[in-house]
């Protein structure tokens, strides 16, 4: 068939997944609306005529920074200045023509990889240094980047800007985040398409795990560098997985916190969760990349050891790309879920 955290962060976010790393971008900011009026028309073409799409154009569209940007057409040559963006792209079969991170991200994120081959995303370096020049040579239509206030550089806001419209987001839930890209780029078909395919896949897999709401269940990965320390998925962090209405309907165990946080290996043996599901860390491996879950280290702890989860055979392993929480690794998080608990 997505998608479950300045610039400085975004790259410390991917040195948890990609340089041996959380989440895509959230905040605080208001999402924009799912809509924003395209400009007047003297005529209105029938949806999914010839002459729908540029009937379309131009549209003013609303960023996370209350921005008005209005797009003369629709774009073609879409740049990122987030990798978390991305899985979104592709989601919306719109592949970016250049991001920063591209080359780790796509070979990296096990969503991505089967695009490496067949699409070239031209590499603009690291969020905390894009290079401007090469962006400004690729000549973008359209750029994308994030409005959280962690990552957001208005210094480079400002640089871009001058290359192409710009559009900043900050929208932590998935499904609004693919809306409001679609509304820029005049992918409003395929965004709504996903979007049902992905509730039809959730609801779904709910009743496939409705036998195991008596067992407990955590998601974290272990931190670069920090045998036996981990960050915890909170349990309201994103709703895909805990959410009993919208979501998987998974059961935290007692103690376990509503927002991320780090975690020792004594304070995850007081929860001693039934299941407990790792997220993967990518690191180089020759001309490649490589995932890691578990250090040695902490796989010979006796806490470790004594946990119920390992004892029992129950803890799996999940695609570093499910951290980010992008569209397409949402879908692949609920399948490798679904599959470890009922196999």
């Amino acid at each position: 068939m997505k998608k479950i955290v300045g610039l400085i962060v975004s790259l410390t976010l991917l040195a948890g997944i990609l340089a041996g790393c959380a989440g895509t971008s959230a905040g605080s900011q208001t999402p924009p609306p799912e809509s924003s009026p395209p400009a007047a028309q003297t005529e209105t073409p029938e949806a999914g005529s010839p002459d729908a799409s540029a009937a379309a154009w131009p549209r003013t569209v609303e960023d996370s920074l209350g921005k008005q940007i209005t797009l003369e057409k629709k774009p073609e040559r879409v740049a990122l200045l987030d990798f978390g963006y991305i899985e979104t792209m592709y989601a919306l079969e719109i592949p970016p023509i250049a991001s920063i991170l591209a080359v780790q991200t796509i070979k990296g994120f096990g969503t991505l990889q089967p695009y490496a081959a067949d699409v070239q995303v031209q590499e603009l370096g690291t969020g905390a240094a894009p290079n401007l020049e090469k962006l400004a040579e690729l000549q973008p239509d359209f750029i994308l980047l994030t409005a959280e206030k962690e990552h957001l550089d208005m210094t480079v806001y400002e640089a871009v800007s001058k290359i192409a419209p710009v559009v900043a987001f900050n929208i932590p839930d998935w499904k609004a985040q693919l809306r409001a890209f679609a509304e820029c780029l005049g992918a409003e078909e395929k965004a709504a398409a996903f979007i049902s395919d992905t509730e039809a896949l959730i609801a779904a897999s709910r009743g496939k795990l409705a036998g195991y709401s008596d067992k407990t269940v955590a998601l974290m990965f272990e931190r670069l560098g920090k045998p036996g320390e981990f960050v915890i998925t909170g349990s309201t962090e994103n709703p895909v997985w805990f959410n009993a209405e919208d979501g998987l309907g998974l059961t935290p165990p007692d103690g376990y916190p509503k927002a991320r946080e780090f975690i020792s290996l004594e304070g995850l043996a007081e929860m001693n969760p039934d299941y407990l599901f790792l997220f993967g860390t990518v690191t180089p491996d020759g001309d490649g990349y490589k995932q890691l879950y578990l250090t040695e280290e902490t796989k010979a702890s006796s806490v470790w050891q004594s946990l119920n989860a390992v004892k029992n055979g129950h803890v799996y392993y999940l695609d570093a790309a499910v951290r980010a929480a992008g569209p397409l690794s949402i879908q692949l998080g609920i399948e490798t879920i679904v599959e470890s608990m009922t196999k």
